[in-house]
């Protein structure tokens, strides 16, 4: 069974520990001070199946009407199409939950293919490349999600 509860710091841990990759993208020490600094401009959720966290993320506030998403989620979780469809669709329901948030926008490597089809299938569209913006000067793409169309 899937079911989200709001996010705490502590189950980053629990992603952290079971995904022996979780560094090759984000300094987990960095990461860790990243959620428990911004918490208190966010909205985040965790989600769990049978009991294992699977994935925690949400939306970061920079200005009204602008947030940043982030998402983090287990790397081989063996989960079937089925589950995978469904936290998709979890996510995607909590996304667009905020109404006033006029642009959602997110970042993603430029070779994490999983992460770009995540980010089609929200609706997001790819504003561009962005070169050298990772911690390792790697390439990311900007995606935003316009709520009521260009102004």
């Amino acid at each position: 069974m899937i079911y989200v509860v709001p996010f705490h710091t502590d189950h980053i841990h629990d992603i952290m520990s079971a995904d022996d990759d979780f560094g090759t993208l984000f300094d987990q020490q960095q990461f860790l001070e990243f959620t428990r600094n911004t918490n208190k401009y966010w909205t985040a959720y965790t989600g769990y199946e049978d009991g294992n966290v699977v994935g925690v993320g949400g939306l970061v506030e920079i200005y009204p009407h602008l947030a940043e998403a982030w998402l983090v989620l287990k790397k081989n979780r063996g989960a079937s199409l089925g589950t995978t469809r469904n936290i998709l669709k979890i996510w995607k329901k909590l996304l667009y939950s905020r109404p006033k948030y006029e642009r959602i926008q997110a970042t993603v490597h430029q070779e994490f293919e999983e992460g770009i089809r995540f980010l089609d299938f929200l609706g997001f569209t790819n504003e561009g490349l962005m070169q050298k913006f990772g911690p390792d000067k790697s390439n990311f793409y900007r995606y935003a999600y316009i709520r009521h169309g260009p102004n």
